[in-house]
C-alpha cells in the first residue's frame, strides 16, 4: 500500500510533508484557537460559506480536530498532504483485521489492500502537488478510516469494542454526512453482537441505549455548532456556497440522478490516448470502484444459494441507499479522476465482501488486481495532462 501510494506521488509531484492551500481545516483549527468559528482574509481559492456577511467553512468539523493538534507545532504550515495518507494506511488495517476474521491472513491482506486502494480511493490520498491534502481528500480518507474502525470493533466481542466502534461511526458521520446511510447495517450489527442470541426486544433496547449515549451527544455537539454558524441545527454551511447562490439551483436534487449515473458509466477512449479521460463529474464506476461490483456480485450468489443474513441484506441496502443518495449531488464530486463520491461506499463495501466468508478467488484477485493496475497508470496520466 505504501509502495503504492510513494509511487504514484512520484508520477503526479505530489509532497506529503507539504501544506495544501487548499488545506481549510487548518484555518478553521487556528480559529477555534483564537475562539472564533468565523474564518477572516480575502480567500477566493477555498470553498467557503457566506452567510451574514462572514465567511465559515462549508464542511462537517471532525477533521478539523487532528489539525487542531498539529497547529501547536506548526501554526498555518502543517503537513496537510500527510494526513490522507496516514488515513488510508489506518483505514486499510483496520480493513485487514476485519477481513482476518473470516479467512486466511494472505489473503485478507490482499484483499484489503484491493480494494481500499484499487480504485479513486488511492488518487484521494496522494492527488498532487497542488491537492495533495485538499480539505475534501482529508474529508474522505478520515471518514475511511473511522467507518473502517466502526465496522471492526462492532463486529467483535468485546464490549469496549462495541461502544468505540459507535464513537467512531458518530465521528465519521462529522466527516462526510452521508456515512448515515450505513447507520442501520452498524446498529444491527451492534445490536446482534449485544443480543447474543436474545430475542430484539424493550430489554435489549434498554442495554443499548447506555453505548449510544457518546454518539448522541456527538451529534448534538454537530448540531450547535450548526446553529451557532448558520441558525439551523442541521445546516453544515453548503447552502451558502457562492456557486449555489449564485446559480439558484439547489445542492441536491433528484434531477441530478440521471445525469451523474450517465457521467459514471462513461468509458475514457484510452486507446486514443490518455487526455480523451474526462476530468468533471467522474467516469467508469466499474473500473475506478470494481470493489462496489465485485461485493454487490458476491451478495447476489450468496443470495441465490440461500446463504444472506438479515445482517447481510440491510447491509446491501445501506450501501445502495448510500450510493443512490450521493448522486443527487449537482457537481458529482466535481473535478476528479474516477468516482471520488463513491469512494465513501468503501468501508461498508469491504465489510460486505468479508461477510462472504471465503477466501480471495483467483479470478477474484485477477480483476481487482488488473482493475488496481489501470487505476495506477490512468491516475498518474489523468494529473500529467
Amino acid at each position: 500500500m505504501l509502495a503504492a501510494a510513494l509511487w504514484y506521488a512520484r508520477q503526479t509531484g505530489a509532497d506529503f510533508f507539504k501544506h495544501c492551500l487548499t488545506d481549510s481545516y487548518t484555518l478553521q483549527a487556528l480559529a477555534w484557537r483564537a475562539g472564533r468559528t468565523t474564518l477572516d482574509g480575502e480567500l477566493p481559492w477555498l470553498e467557503l460559506a457566506i452567510y451574514n456577511g462572514r465567511q465559515y467553512l462549508s464542511f462537517p468539523p471532525v477533521p478539523t480536530v487532528p489539525l487542531w493538534v498539529l497547529t501547536f507545532f506548526f501554526g498555518e504550515n502543517t503537513p496537510s498532504g500527510l494526513l490522507p495518507l496516514l488515513y488510508l494506511l489506518g483505514g486499510y488495517a483496520a480493513a485487514y483485521f476485519l477481513c482476518a476474521r473470516r479467512m486466511r491472513p494472505g489473503s485478507a491482506a490482499l484483499l484489503a489492500a484491493l480494494l481500499s486502494a484499487g480504485g479513486s480511493l488511492l488518487d484521494v490520498a496522494v492527488s498532487d502537488a497542488n491537492f495533495c491534502g485538499a480539505v475534501w481528500y482529508q474529508a474522505q480518507t478520515l471518514a475511511f478510516l473511522l467507518t473502517m474502525l466502526a465496522f471492526l470493533l462492532v463486529d467483535g466481542k468485546s464490549r469496549t469494542g462495541w461502544y468505540w466502534g459507535l464513537v467512531f461511526y458518530a465521528l465519521a458521520i462529522g466527516c462526510r454526512p452521508f456515512n448515515i446511510a450505513l447507520a442501520p447495517a452498524v446498529l444491527w450489527v451492534f445490536g446482534e453482537r449485544l443480543a447474543n442470541g436474545e430475542k430484539f426486544g424493550w430489554r435489549l433496547v434498554g442495554r443499548a441505549v447506555p453505548f449510544c449515549v457518546a454518539p448522541f451527544l456527538i451529534g448534538c455537539a454537530y448540531g450547535c455548532y450548526n446553529l451557532v454558524r448558520f441558525g439551523s441545527f442541521f445546516q453544515f454551511g453548503h447552502d451558502y456556497l457562492p456557486e449555489f447562490v449564485q446559480s439558484g439551483e439547489p445542492m441536491f436534487s433528484l434531477r441530478y440522478f440521471a445525469r451523474n449515473v450517465r457521467s459514471l458509466l462513461r468509458m475514457p477512449a484510452v486507446w486514443r490516448g490518455w487526455d480523451e479521460m474526462p476530468s468533471v463529474s467522474g467516469f467508469a464506476v466499474w473500473l475506478t470502484q470494481p470493489g462496489l461490483f465485485l461485493a454487490l456480485g458476491w451478495f447476489i450468489f450468496r443470495a441465490l444459494r440461500g446463504k444472506i443474513t438479515a445482517a447481510d441484506a440491510v447491509l446491501a441496502g445501506c450501501v445502495a441507499v448510500q450510493a443512490c443518495a450521493l448522486m443527487l449531488h449537482r457537481t458529482n464530486g466535481g473535478w476528479q479522476y474516477g468516482a471520488r463520491y463513491l469512494c465513501d461506499t468503501l468501508p461498508a463495501v469491504v465489510y460486505l465482501r468479508a461477510r462472504a466468508d471465503r477466501d480471495a478467488r483467483p479470478w477474484e484477485a485477477a480483476a481487482l488486481g488488473g482493475a488496481a493496475m489501470f487505476n495506477l497508470l490512468a491516475g498518474a496520466a489523468f494529473h500529467a495532462l
